[in-house]
């Protein structure tokens, strides 16, 4: 071979070798963009973006056609992108070329799964649309992807029955009774489908056996009945309806006009024809059930019903205005219901209307025929309430005569008609072993009527002990025990309420549970101090510490302190407070006279509030100081405030301060008073809720009989206060304040210890 052939020859090897690589490299780079591109479909995917999976597997199909799984991954993700047709083509190259058989078996069974929930999907939003015709077309396709499940099957078979197709209902009815055997609802819809094949009999006998079914609840039960009602009623026999709803409550609303047209079928044989509805149908569950829950049809209510029936909702709810204008319609469609009466009396009762109420009462005896002691009993009430003294009593011997009431009711129209030695001995009368804790809480709430807070006490507590006191009568429970002055028992009984509140076992209105928390906090209180720095242009009269002493017309700052015990208890508000108080002068102006430990004042004594209902105390104590003569003084103060406690149900509220107060020193003969009020308006400014901003109105006046230049002076001016309240825990309201007022007073008589501006802090601890 010569030299210039072996130059060609390696010439022609590495033309070849570059051919072949420049054909090598397209492959890799290929299989590589496939690899790619399935990677990032089965990414796409997994995060669930369709879209991009779907996009990816279409790229990495088209590069290579060959990877089954490859068209399984782009089937997968057409079908989750709602693209079922292009899912299905898919998967046919799927089946083309070779693969996984297995994961080609799944794909499939997927793929069914899904088009039969597609079909499932579209038959239930025809129904709803009141498609009947589309939901029987889609719901047959579902039935045919998926012949094992039931709910599909039963939903079909409702569709067939609401288009009549009887013959069709019945065959779908029949096949899902043999995958369900011991389902009531295939047969229930088997025995509407033979009613419309005019087959009664088969269809008395399908509803009597779906009612023997084995399993069924007893809401299941009560709709079984409302559907052979139904069933009777279709064919006439209305004696059989009325069997069928023999074991339903006469309160159930559903059965009540259900009863009714069954007794129009009995009365007349020429009563109308019953239209038989198709159930509703009820299949979220039916995946746990392994059945569906059927519904029957709602009937066309009786005259009235429908405003009877939101008077009663209303009544429950407490809105007591909606539930009488509801009553007032019903009972105008049908006055001869003797129910909506009835509940026309109660509701107008509840509003006050108290002529409305006796007259329905009046209406509802008429209708009732015999005598109805229970309704006596309530018009009795009513016309007490009316001042109808003679009807009230005459109503109430009818009643007791008529009998059959319960216990406390017969108990408490015996108290009204002023025998309460008989009803209390109603109450008492079973043997003490056989009394129940019902028995005792009747003789509890009798007693409170009576205004016997002692056997009230008595009676809650034996209940409690039996355990029959319910967590809503802890608070009458609380009072009567406070009412009676048993101050511990009462705090317990508050106590518990608030637990039970708390905890949800008691509805108490936040500000309700605020007010218990303070009867707490006033109940257990058995000592305090008081405590105030005043400063003013002049001495006067001191709120509670009577005449302090000191110049007039001078600016004058004092500060006064006072511990009080409360030795017996809060006693209902009765009670009896022990007491040592003290104030001193800090500064009397250009004044020559006492100040500092010179001008001390003070007093022991104690003081008696007499009454529950009114905030009057009477007090007596021994003045006496370094430079006073030692005095006897007697003392009688009054008041009465509106809004001075916080409220959690509002962020403001009109408050009002009225004080009065008279005093006089025994061996010096001197007599003073003091007469006040404050106007005005409070704001919580704190979110915790607890300062309070009172901007106000101060008027007045103040009587020294030994002021020898003006024994009366009073004033009248702005002010404001801030009052920061503290010390409370889950069942105290706060029992502590601290408070700060500034005033400006003008002068409208005497002299000018009460003009000028007016500064004060208080504690009250």
């Amino acid at each position: 071979m010569t030299q210039q052939q072996r130059k060609a020859l390696a010439l022609a090897a590495v033309l070849a070798l570059a051919s072949s690589c420049a054909s090598a490299a397209p492959a890799a780079r290929g299989t590589q963009a496939a690899n790619s591109a399935a990677d990032a479909g089965y990414k796409a995917y997994a995060r669930r973006d369709y879209a991009a999976a779907v996009e990816a597997a279409q790229r990495a199909v088209q590069i290579n056609p060959n990877r089954r799984d490859w068209w399984l991954l782009l089937a997968q993700a057409q079908l989750a992108n709602g693209q079922s047709d292009a899912a299905e083509q898919s998967l046919a190259r799927a089946a083309a070329v070779k693969g996984d058989d297995a994961a080609l078996a799944r794909a499939r069974a997927d793929f069914g799964r899904v088009r039969a929930q597609g079909a499932g999907d579209a038959m239930y939003k025809a129904l709803a649309a009141g498609d009947v015709k589309g939901a029987i077309t889609s719901g047959t396709q579902a039935v045919a992807l998926a012949p094992e499940n039931a709910g599909y099957r039963l939903v079909l078979v409702h569709a067939l029955l609401r288009d009549s197709r009887y013959a069709d209902a019945d065959r779908v009815a029949g096949e899902t009774l043999a995958l369900l055997p011991d389902s009531a609802a295939p047969l229930a819809l088997r025995a509407y489908a033979r009613q419309g094949l005019n087959r009664p009999a088969d269809a008395t006998a399908d509803i009597d056996r779906a009612l023997t079914q084995r399993g069924l609840t007893p809401a299941m039960q009560r709709q079984l009945r409302l559907l052979a009602a139904d069933l009777a009623l279709a064919q006439g026999d209305g004696g059989r309806a009325l069997a069928a709803l023999q074991p339903l409550p006469e309160t159930d609303n559903d059965a009540a006009p259900r009863r009714e047209l069954a007794r129009r079928q009995q009365a007349s044989r020429t009563a109308p024809a019953f239209a038989l509805r198709a159930p509703g149908i009820d299949c979220s569950n039916v995946d746990a059930a392994q059945t569906c829950s059927l519904q029957a049809a709602a009937l066309p209510a009786l005259p009235g019903f429908v405003n009877a029936t939101a008077g009663y909702a209303a009544m429950q709810a407490r809105d007591y205005t909606r539930a009488l204008d509801q009553a007032r319609l019903a009972t105008a469609a049908a006055p001869a219901q003797r129910d909506w009466q009835l509940l026309l009396m109660s509701a107008a009762l509840a509003n006050n209307e108290y002529a409305e109420a006796d007259r329905a009462a009046t209406t509802a005896l008429q209708l009732g025929g015999a005598p109805d002691a229970t309704v006596l009993a309530q018009r009795a009430t009513i016309r007490r309430r009316l001042g109808d003294t003679p009807g009230a009593n005459a109503d109430a011997e009818e009643a007791l005569r008529v009998g059959g009431l319960p216990t406390a009711t017969a108990a408490g129209l015996l108290a009204d008609l002023g025998r309460a030695r008989e009803a209390r001995a109603l109450l008492a009368s079973a043997p003490e072993g056989t009394q129940t804790p019902q028995t005792r809480l009747d003789m509890a709430y009798l007693s409170t009527r009576m205004g016997d807070a002692e056997g009230a006490r008595q009676a809650f507590g034996a209940a409690d002990a039996a355990g029959g006191l319910p967590p809503t009568s802890l608070l009458d429970a609380g009072y009567a025990a406070m009412h009676s002055k048993h101050d511990d028992e009462a705090v317990a009984y508050f106590k518990r309420a608030i637990d039970a509140a708390n905890g949800l076992q008691l509805k108490m209105e936040p500000q309700m549970l605020y007010d218990t928390r303070r009867t707490v906090a006033d109940v257990s209180r058995k000592w305090g101090v008081l405590a105030s720095l005043t400063s003013r242009n002049g001495a006067g009269v001191l709120p509670g510490f009577g005449l302090t002493g000191g110049p007039v017309n001078e600016r004058t700052t004092q500060a006064g302190a006072e511990v009080y015990y409360r030795p017996w208890g809060y006693r209902n508000g009765e009670f009896v407070e022990l007491f040592a108080r003290g104030f001193i002068t800090l500064d009397n102006g250009n004044s020559t006279g006492f100040s500092g430990g010179d001008s001390f004042v003070g007093a022991v004594g104690a003081r008696y509030k007499p009454f529950s209902a009114q905030n009057l105390v009477l007090s007596f104590s021994r003045v006496f100081g370094p430079n006073i003569d030692g005095d006897w003084l007697a003392q009688i103060g009054w008041s009465w405030d509106r809004g001075t406690d916080l409220r959690v149900d509002r962020a403001s509220w009109w408050t009002t301060q009225l004080y009065a107060e008279a005093g006089h020193y025994l061996e010096a003969g001197t007599t003073y008073g003091i007469a006040q009020g404050l106007f005005g308006r409070s704001y919580v400014v704190s979110d915790d809720g607890k300062t309070v901003v009172f901007p106000h109105l101060f008027v007045g006046a103040e009587y020294n009989s030994d002021d020898a230049s003006a024994k009366t002076a009073s004033g009248i001016g702005p002010g404001v206060s801030l009052r920061r309240w503290f010390r409370d825990d889950v069942y105290n309201a706060p029992r502590s304040y601290w408070d700060v007022t500034l005033q400006y007073r003008a002068r409208l008589s005497g002299d000018d210890r009460m003009k000028g501006l007016f500064f004060n802090t208080l504690l009250n601890y």
